[in-house]
């Protein structure tokens, strides 16, 4: 399956291509960005964004997981990513992870994306439940599931281990039904 281009007002939600390897590898080479996501390595380089270019494209044929590039709309540049892992069809759920680069943060652009992603989620695939996990440290993505409805179900009590220590994590999750735009 080739991602749909989501449009919204400050992005776009869409498949990435190599040529915006430069543009992820720049955005997502940041600790901050990288301190919470345990799938995306610091320092980020060059090959990271080639490989998980290469990967989205696999998953989406595989229709497994659809992950898309945050695109701004000013400068046409990704300037993170956002997408629903381990699509689960027969029980109609899927796990939504998204980075933003650190300039764009509290502009908007990821509470944008996240309502596409779920508009996406809930519409097009037919999925009942969204859910997520994260770091109880991460009170910024902890504030935007909030504020996107999601409701904290639980807590996976010293889940990761980060400088040097284990930590919490907290389990969200959202339902077809109790989703408003």
């Amino acid at each position: 399956m080739a991602l749909p281009t989501l449009r919204g007002k400050l992005i776009n939600l869409r498949g990435v291509r190599r040529s915006d390897a430069e543009s992820m590898r720049r955005h997502a080479d940041n600790a901050d960005v990288a301190r919470y996501m345990a799938i995306l390595p610091y320092p980020y380089k060059l090959e990271h964004a080639l490989k998980w270019i290469n990967t989205t494209h696999r998953m989406a044929r595989a229709k497994t997981d659809y992950h898309f590039g945050i695109e701004d709309k000013g400068t046409r540049q990704i300037i993170g990513m956002i997408g629903l892992s381990r699509v689960n069809r027969r029980d109609k759920n899927a796990e939504v992870g998204y980075w933003l680069g650190q300039d764009f943060w509290r502009k908007g652009h990821t509470s944008e994306a996240m309502r596409l992603m779920l508009n996406f989620a809930f519409g097009e695939l037919d999925l009942a439940r969204v859910y997520a996990v994260v770091h109880e440290k991460n009170t910024g993505s902890i504030r935007l599931l909030e504020k996107s409805g999601f409701v904290r179900e639980g807590v996976w009590r010293k889940a990761t281990f980060r400088e040097g220590r284990f930590h919490d994590v907290f389990a969200y999750g959202l339902l077809r039904d109790e989703y408003t735009e």
